[in-house]
């Protein structure tokens, strides 16, 4: 009888950890653009602009979230640079209203408290509860920081984009003010004149 308990108590232990292992953070890093989207980018003087929007699909496999249902839309921008010019990219001089992608990730973190209280309050019924309650609330933050350094990674940043070089990132723009082009304007590192690009964003 003690041995069955002990069986049982194993049992439901080794499901709970299981279980557990939903509280985790994965995503794959951003593709360039491939040729069927290269052709409707937006070029000038050896300058190549290609924006896509994200659908819940990408936003799942490049973002572990489904960003849509939060009311942001991942846009993401690559810009090929083929000249023998560097270009200063600012977040300011896109027409798009731009969220912080912290403010985003937040709405998307795995609830790590919630986790644990409900781990914990079946803890009260039965003992060995209180070891998925830890586990999974170690790894739900651990999760939250993966997604959160995960993001700044992505998000696209002020930066100087090099000759022969690349930019590839991802702005996040509120649904609501979201529209299907923008205008980006690009400046000379060394004479300071704009270059300025309007951007038709691929479905």
């Amino acid at each position: 009888m003690k041995l069955n308990k002990v069986v049982v108590t194993s049992s439901v232990l080794a499901l709970m950890l299981s279980l557990s292992s939903c509280a985790e953070y994965a995503a794959s890093p951003l593709r360039i653009p491939f040729q069927e989207v290269v052709q409707s980018s937006q070029k000038n003087e050896g300058v190549s602009i290609i924006s896509k929007a994200f659908t819940r699909q990408d936003c799942n496999l490049f973002l572990g979230r489904d960003i849509l249902s939060e009311g942001y839309q991942p846009i993401q921008i690559y810009i090929q640079n083929d000249s023998d010019r560097s270009y200063i990219f600012s977040l300011n001089r896109i027409t798009l209203p731009i969220a912080r992608p912290e403010e985003v990730a937040e709405l998307v973190h795995t609830s790590t408290v919630g986790r644990i209280v409900g781990y914990g309050a079946g803890s009260l019924v039965f003992w060995p509860l209180v070891v998925p309650a830890i586990v999974d609330g170690v790894m739900s933050s651990k999760a939250n920081d993966a997604l959160d350094n995960d993001f700044f990674a992505k998000a696209a940043k002020n930066q100087i984009v090099l000759q022969h070089s690349q930019l590839n990132a991802i702005i996040f723009v509120p649904i609501r003010e979201y529209q299907a082009s923008y205008t980006l304007t690009l400046i000379d590192q060394n004479s300071g004149q704009p270059k300025t690009f309007h951007v038709a964003i691929d479905n």
